[in-house]
């Protein structure tokens, strides 16, 4: 896990200039990688890289790393989890090896495979390759996108980074990608748009593609994996011989991802998706030492220690590490958060994991598995419930839907007249589906923003279900478009906040296949999520949360923090800000905080989502609504470079 940056150029680059400029790229983003740095400069390319070293602890593994004969150079940022394997198999075909690092495994796996490497790596990865004979540049992305890649195009170059506060330090200057915006504002959605960010001229390497850039060329992008779409009567029975291979293939994929050369630890939670990790851990290495991360507080409004302590009961040598809780720094966090994250987020979960990476720095542990993903693939979250029962209903099972709906709502203590609401919503094609949702924006969502910004925007479409079923199509996009793209952004800068690496067993490609694949009995049977989970590893969870039915998020109390701060958003938030970002109906927002003040809480949601929006704006030098900004890059061979947006003053 480590920071790359650099760039390709279709004209020869002035030696001293490039590598001056790949350096300060590297130096704005060494937070993701303390132990090393290198630089590379070619005819055509420059290369960066901010190491933190977790496989080969040595030299050896010193990037950017060149093949023998100079040909290739590589900068890689991410685990190749099955890398020994691999190592075994070239070594097989004739490769010799200087190092026993995974970034030396992925360099000889591109020059023998080429892009065919990509369909036999286990991993999470962001690399470059650069052919010093061929000119030309590959680059890939992992296939759940865990770790990001941004690029900008400009006069015949390609500048790439993992972060974008490494482009900032060129002197370039973004606009404002509207749809982002109007999307943000108005249903919280982020981080889910692929390619089109909240800046307009940065673009991102979808997920699981790969590009490739001659000197001079435009990138070409292409896939090279997707989710499997199995029609209903190919699904893969859910019976004893599935959750076999099922067992063996998510136990492999936890063993795998505690190859390391640094200690590796694991959030937990006291949620079935953590506890199975964990205890599951616990077993694979013989009960070891296990350094356990909680951000759980006995006494809370949402209490789940007691669930934590029957699996921490179940562990060995547990080694318990309690992250430090927001209260009386919402206002501090806010800031370094959002600087690091990079873009407005939705929701203050994000603290609660920003202070449990803060906790495995402290303890000394760079490495921790998380149970994040399970969610996503097992119909966890309630409103995947509601598109299951939706799709019931869309298929005429309507007594099957009812049963399900109300054995869930039951267990959960839910409204079921909410829960059948949004499962009809579910049950209509998605084309009317579209319809509705865009109605709903449009009369009560989208209030605080301007005409402007509705009309430059839009409400967000699903994507065509490209042949597969309508729930497997929500799905689909779940995974590739809205919360899996989320939870991997938001793990990766926090962790890279304290050079922390965030591994997630639920999203090893075998299992998501797999889980994409089986019927969905496995996932929901009788108004219980997770089926599979809970059947699959019966003998190693605790009953006690094997078997509760409830769903527990990070609850934060959003209103209280931020009324404990309403004189400095009251001031940040000033008219004259607002109109000139030109995104929200400053009357219309400033009355809602007025009411705020007063102890209404109902606009909560709005009140958070300007505020952030227009912190992130403020922090990051957006250009407002309507102005065309070119990322026009101030070289420093060229005069003076633009001074890099620094914190307003108001914060």
């Amino acid at each position: 896990m480590c920071g790359i940056a650099g760039l390709v150029s279709a004209k020869p680059l002035a030696q001293t200039v490039a590598r001056d400029d790949v350096a300060r790229m590297v130096e704005a983003i060494a937070h993701r990688g303390p132990d090393d740095r290198g630089v590379w400069t070619g005819a055509h390319a420059a290369l960066g890289h901010a190491r933190l070293s977790i496989i080969d602890l040595s030299a050896a593994g010193h990037q950017p790393m060149p093949d023998e004969s100079g040909r290739y150079h590589i900068v890689f940022n991410g685990e190749i989890y099955n890398y020994k394997e691999l190592r075994e198999e070239l070594i097989a075909r004739g490769h010799r090896f200087r190092s026993s690092s995974d970034t030396e495994v992925l360099l000889r796996s591109y020059i023998e495979f080429g892009p065919g490497c990509l369909e036999r790596l286990n991993g999470m990865w962001a690399f470059v390759i650069w052919d010093d004979v061929e000119r030309t540049m590959f680059a890939a992305r992992d296939r759940a996108g865990k770790k990001p890649f941004y690029y900008v195009e400009q006069e015949g170059s390609l500048f790439f980074a993992s972060e974008m506060k490494a482009l900032f330090t060129l002197g370039m200057r973004f606009g404002l990608n509207p749809q982002a915006a109007f999307d943000f504002l108005t249903q919280g959605t982020y981080g889910h748009l692929g390619a089109d960010g909240f800046f307009a001229t940065v673009r991102q390497l979808p997920a699981a593609h790969y590009m490739t850039v001659r000197a001079g060329s435009a990138p070409r992008i292409e896939r090279y994996w997707n989710l499997p779409a199995v029609a209903r009567r190919d699904r893969t029975p859910y019976d004893a011989a599935f959750r076999t291979r099922f067992r063996d293939v998510f136990t492999d994929a936890v063993t795998i991802r505690l190859r390391s050369d640094v200690p590796v630890g694991a959030t937990l939670s006291g949620g079935l998706d953590s506890s199975t990790i964990v205890t599951l851990v616990d077993q694979i290495t013989g009960g070891a030492p296990l350094h356990l991360f909680t951000s759980l507080y006995p006494g809370s409004i949402i209490d789940e220690t007691p669930f934590f302590d029957a699996v921490v009961e179940r562990v060995r040598q547990p080694i318990i590490h309690r992250a430090t809780p927001v209260e009386g720094r919402f206002r501090e966090q806010l800031v370094t958060v959002l600087h690091h994250q990079e873009e407005p987020f939705g929701d203050t979960s994000i603290f609660a994991h920003y202070h449990l990476m803060e906790a495995a720095r402290r303890a000394g542990v760079p490495v921790v598995l998380s149970g994040q993903g399970g969610d996503e693939l097992m119909l966890g979250y309630p409103s995947l419930v509601k598109a299951y029962v939706g799709h019931l209903v869309s298929r005429g099972q309507f007594g099957r839907a009812w049963r399900e709906l109300d054995a869930w709502t039951k267990a959960g203590g839910r409204s079921r007249r909410d829960a059948m609401l949004s499962a009809g919503l579910h049950a209509l094609p998605l084309e009317l589906r579209d319809r509705v949702r865009g109605l709903f924006v449009s009369s009560r969502l989208s209030r605080i923003v301007t005409p402007a910004l509705r009309a430059a925007a839009g409400v967000d479409r699903f994507e065509s279900r490209g042949g597969r079923a309508m729930l497997d199509a929500y799905l689909a996009q779940v995974f590739s478009r809205f919360s899996i793209p989320h939870l991997t952004h938001y793990d990766d800068r926090n962790g890279m906040a304290f050079a922390v690496e965030g591994r997630m067993p639920f999203l090893d490609y075998r299992v998501v296949e797999m889980l994409f694949s089986v019927e969905y009995d496995a996932l929901f049977h009788e108004g219980v999520t997770k089926r599979v989970l809970r059947d699959t590893f019966a003998d190693v969870l605790p009953d006690t949360v094997r078997l509760r039915r409830d769903k527990v998020g990070f609850f934060s109390p959003l209103a209280r923090w931020m009324r404990g701060e309403i004189g400095w958003i009251a001031d940040f938030m000033q008219r004259e800000r607002i109109e000139h970002l030109g995104v929200l109906d400053a009357a219309r927002y400033l009355s809602l905080l007025d009411g705020f003040k007063r102890g209404d809480d109902r606009a909560e949601l709005e009140i958070w989502r300007g505020l952030i929006y227009h912190l992130w704006a403020d922090r990051f030098d957006v250009a407002p609504l309507g102005e065309t900004v070119s990322p026009t890059r101030v070289s420093s061979a060229g005069g003076a470079r633009r001074r890099p947006p620094a914190h307003a003053a108001a914060l």
